[in-house]
């Protein structure tokens, strides 16, 4: 089926009414939540939103710079504007999210004028692939910020319909097309690292409950457990293998024989899908074993100076026979939102996870930033951020937890992995291993992954920290192309 015809399709079935709003990666309880801790003046709430309300992105008088195409890369006489439309979205997010907490209506003015300015202007993206990192990346951003102000009554009457028809015939469709394997490029659907669909999901799953579009919403769902290529779960996080010293299961992520980076910017993104689809309902944190978390351990610890075991990979285009340690260290503002859902929330334990959410909000001055407050190029604006002020929580909100309605807290015993693995604090000071084989291992299935009588993979090559991850700090400054 085209993707033309698909979207087609889509849209003449009728929109379901079981959805929640807001209910992206910002909630009404998270709303309230933050409105508590900063009439109380309680950190690092307060220091986030400090931070927030004090950038020119979350400022009312915020005039956005809408062009009717964007471009990632400059070629010849073309040049990159993709910067006018990351700007914009975190600064709609930010003024959508200022207008919810303080109900200032200029705010929302602001926000709406910036999403209804897009929705007019523009109507197309780069001639090559990168335009699915814009469409995949600022997408979910956008709709996000859409989310925020949909009760705003002017955006509702007027920018709405505009943003959204914008969406569908720009954007939508080419998130679909990437995600259905129908590019020149994607011959082989393994071909792209796993950031480039996991983006493109998260616009899907962001636009689908915006729009009410169950077909929509379920698709990324069913992508997320069973699509072929690398932004299903089980190949996202390629390899399950076993800690040193432990015997905990961890998962090998799929770019970390590239770069920490992109690593990082996967777990940034598969928080954003797993986030967007628990508020509405669907544990994907949980899923397969928590996959998500298997693969968080991994990056974690490593990236903390301490040594992983590695198997050998390729997607039949790269080969990678160790682990990479380029931006080795590097941070994004996901931590507090995995720390949380993990550990707070389903009361694992997570040793790796919660040090680097320390390692990430220590680097970060105090609290997680956001979008437009931690830095300029394009993976400052690859996710929204601001972890400390939408999900940290303290004891008293962890004692009046309850789950989203449909959902359960309750802890599998495939998940139980996790329990009792003890954190190191000490950092591994050994040389890196050569790796000794040039075995290429299969993908773990779906129908394999944990379950009983499965063989785990055998590292080929463990690589040890050289030097402290507290003594040499990588901020993620690569762009996120092939």
């Amino acid at each position: 089926m085209t993707t033309s015809l698909l979207l087609q399709l889509l849209f003449l079935l009728p929109f379901v009414s079981a959805f929640v709003h807001p209910g992206l990666l910002v909630t009404s309880s998270d709303i309230t939540r933050i409105k508590t801790k900063l009439a109380a003046q309680l950190d690092p709430w307060q220091s986030s939103w400090n931070k927030l309300i004090s950038i020119k992105y979350s400022q009312s008088t915020y005039t956005n710079n809408a062009v009717s195409s964007v471009y990632r890369d400059t070629v010849g006489d073309v040049h990159a504007n993709a910067q006018n439309l990351w700007h914009d979205a975190a600064a709609a997010f930010n003024l959508g999210l200022r207008w919810k907490v303080e109900g200032d209506p200029q705010f929302a003015k602001a926000a709406a004028n910036i999403l209804t300015a897009w929705g007019e202007k523009l109507t197309n993206f780069d001639i090559g692939d990168d335009k699915y990192l814009t469409t995949g990346l600022q997408g979910h951003q956008l709709v996000n910020a859409a989310e925020l102000i949909r009760d705003y009554a002017p955006f509702a009457d007027s920018g709405l319909k505009t943003f959204t028809d914008m969406f569908s015939n720009v954007i939508l469709t080419k998130n679909m097309f990437f995600l259905n394997h129908e590019a020149g490029s994607e011959h082989n659907p393994k071909h792209f690292f796993a950031n480039w669909e996991l983006c493109n999901m998260a616009s899907v799953m962001a636009f689908g409950v915006f729009t009410e579009n169950q077909t929509l919403f379920d698709f990324s769902v069913e992508y997320f457990k069973t699509g072929i290529g690398n932004g299903a779960i089980n190949n996202a996080i390629s390899n399950l293998v076993r800690e040193p010293g432990t015997g905990k299961v961890i998962g090998q992520p799929q770019e970390s024989g590239r770069d920490q980076g992109h690593t990082g910017l996967d777990f940034q993104l598969l928080g954003v899908i797993a986030q967007q689809a628990w508020n509405q309902g669907v544990d994907l944190y949980s899923y397969n074993s928590s996959r998500i978390l298997l693969g968080a351990e991994y990056y974690a610890r490593y990236n903390l100076g301490n040594d992983v075991p590695f198997v050998n990979y390729t997607n039949g285009i790269v080969f990678y026979d160790q682990i990479s340690s380029a931006s080795r260290g590097a941070y994004r503002p996901t931590w507090e939102l995995l720390y949380a859902h993990y550990a707070q929330i389903k009361g694992l334990d997570v040793p790796w996870t919660e040090q680097y959410k320390n390692h990430t909000v220590e680097s970060m001055g105090g609290f997680e930033g956001g979008a437009g407050s931690w830095g300029e190029g394009s993976g400052h604006y690859d996710g929204l951020g601001w972890g400390s002020l939408l999900y940290h929580l303290d004891s008293s909100d962890v004692d009046a937890l309850s789950s989203p309605t449909g959902q359960t807290s309750s802890i599998s015993s495939s998940s139980a992995v996790l329990t009792g693995a003890t954190a190191h604090s000490d950092i591994s000071s050994s040389t890196s291993v050569s790796p000794v084989s040039t075995f290429i291992p299969t993908t773990t299935t779906l129908s394999s992954a944990l379950a009983p009588g499965t063989t785990f993979a055998t590292s080929t090559s463990s690589t040890s920290s050289t030097a402290s991850a507290s003594s040499t700090t990588y901020i993620y400054e690569y762009d996120c192309g092939f």
